[in-house]
C-alpha cells in the first residue's frame, strides 16, 4: 500500500512538473512573440515617417502609395498584437465567459381580419 503510495505521489510530481514547464514555455513563447511584433511594429513606424517625408517632398504617386501601403501593415501589425493579447489570454482563461443572450421572439402571421378581431374593432 506504502509502495502504491509513493508512486502516485511520484507521478502526480512529474505531472505537476510538466504542467510548470508548459506554463512557462507558454509564457516564454508569448512574451517572444509580444517582442517581434513590438520590433516590427517599431521599424514599420520609422519605414512609414521615411516614406510619408519622401511622399510629401516628390509627391509622386508610387511615393505615396508606398506611405499607404506601409501605414496599412502598420494597422495590421497593429492588430495582430491585439489578437495576440486576446487570444493568450483566452488560453490562460482569464476573459468572461461569454454572456449568452437569448431573445425570445414569436413570430406569428395575421390577416387584418385576426388584428382586428384582436384589438376587438371587428
Amino acid at each position: 500500500m506504502e509502495k502504491e503510495t509513493d508512486s502516485i505521489n511520484n507521478e502526480i510530481v512529474e505531472v505537476e512538473t510538466s504542467v510548470s514547464k508548459v506554463l512557462q514555455h507558454r509564457t516564454d513563447d508569448y512574451e517572444y512573440a509580444r517582442e517581434v511584433l513590438y520590433v516590427a511594429s517599431e521599424k514599420l513606424q520609422d519605414i512609414l515617417d521615411s516614406a510619408v517625408q519622401l511622399a510629401q517632398e516628390s509627391e509622386h504617386p508610387r511615393a505615396i502609395e508606398v506611405a499607404s501601403n506601409s501605414a496599412q501593415t502598420l494597422a495590421d501589425v497593429a492588430g495582430r498584437l491585439m489578437d495576440h493579447h486576446l487570444k493568450t489570454n483566452k488560453m490562460n482563461g482569464q476573459l468572461e465567459s461569454e454572456k449568452n443572450v437569448t431573445n425570445n421572439n414569436l413570430n406569428v402571421k395575421l390577416n387584418t381580419k385576426d388584428l382586428l378581431e384582436l384589438l376587438g374593432k371587428e
